[in-house]
Parts: C-alpha cells; sequence; structure tokens
C-alpha cells in the first residue's frame, strides 16, 4: 500500500528545508521533532519497530536537504551518472523504551564519517516526557554509482577542504561486522 504520510513528509522535510540558510557544518548534531500516532503503533499499543526506523529516515533525509548533500548528488545524476542513487546498506538497531500514543521526541542525527563507498552516521531518539533515549541507530549509507565517492559529493558542496574524521571505535566495529556479513552471504551465492 502506498504511503502518503511518507510522501507528504518528504516534501514538508523538502519545503522546510529551502526556506532556511544551508547548515555549513555537516557533523553538527540535526535535531527533527516527532511524535507517535494511531498509525505508529502496533498491537502492544507502542511504536512498532518498523516505525522507528521509518522516523530515521526522516532525519536522515533532513540532514540530505539541509546541508545540500541531496542537491549534490541530484546536480551529479544530472550531469554524468545516471545510476547514483544513496541506499540504506546496513543497520545495527537498538530498542532501549517503548514510544506510546501521543508521545513526543526527538530524531537526533549525526555524520560519523566516511569511506570511499558510503556514509557512516548515527541517530537516536529522546522522549520529550523524560528525556531518556529509547532509539539508537548506526547507519551505513551506499551510494549506488561506483564511479562517484561519498567525497566527491563532500566536495561538490563547496565547504572547503573537508576529510572525513577517522571513524570511533563503535563505527569501526559496525562497518567491520557489515563486511563480514556481507562476505557470508557472498560465499552462499
Amino acid at each position: 500500500m502506498f504511503d502518503f504520510g511518507y510522501v507528504f513528509r518528504v516534501i514538508a522535510l523538502n519545503w522546510r528545508s529551502k526556506s532556511k540558510v544551508r547548515v555549513k557544518d555537516l557533523f553538527s548534531e540535526f535535531i527533527l521533532p516527532g511524535r507517535c500516532w494511531i498509525n505508529d503503533l502496533d498491537i502492544n499499543w507502542h511504536m512498532n519497530n518498523s516505525r522507528y526506523l521509518r522516523e530515521c529516515d526522516f532525519g536522515r533525509i533532513d540532514w540530505l536537504m539541509k546541508t545540500g548533500f541531496w542537491n549534490a548528488m541530484l546536480e551529479t545524476r544530472k550531469s554524468n551518472v545516471k545510476d547514483l542513487n544513496l541506499v540504506v546498506s546496513s543497520c545495527q538497531a537498538q530498542f532501549r523504551r517503548s514510544i506510546e500514543l501521543g508521545d513526543r521526541f526527538k530524531i537526533y542525527t549525526r555524520l560519523c564519517g566516511w569511506d570511499d563507498r558510503a556514509l557512516y552516521m548515527e541517530q537516536w531518539m529522546v522522549t520529550d516526557k523524560d528525556n531518556q533515549i529509547a532509539f539508537a541507530l548506526l547507519v551505513r549509507i551506499a551510494l549506488t554509482s561506483r564511479s562517484v565517492t561519498p567525497q566527491m559529493l563532500i566536495d561538490a558542496l563547496q565547504l572547503g577542504a573537508i576529510q572525513s574524521p577517522e571513524l570511533s571505535e563503535t563505527m569501526k566495529k559496525f562497518k567491520e561486522n557489515h563486511q563480514i556479513s556481507s562476505s557470508g552471504v557472498k560465499a552462499k551465492l
């Protein structure tokens, strides 16, 4: 079934990002408010596990649009790389607390770094009622075109000579785990 709510929210994020000044610090924390609605609930009357991931999707879209990364990708796609896109290729989720009907929360999104194939981000959701982390997520976002690197798109933002910082130990282990699980699947094919 087509999710009109998702599409409308993406359009709203795009509209809001155009009315604001582009953020120049790619590594700052981006905060997006959210709320748990009736259509977010599962049979236990708290937010469905898939909705946590969906909400974090909006946090990443917010980051892509406010930094100009999305536009840099679209411009690169128009110029010569028709198959360029971004896909979540790996994620590690940790559910810590339930979010219930009507609860307000904030989604924090932060870029940790990149390599020659992907961006690495961390996200977490904090409930307004008790200021506690309800959900934490590590994400690897891969570029679908082998001819474009994240560094090329970062350079297209024209923010100066920005290089990826060294990934934290947690993110290095996450990246390593992605490589191990990928090689295991490839061996079975």
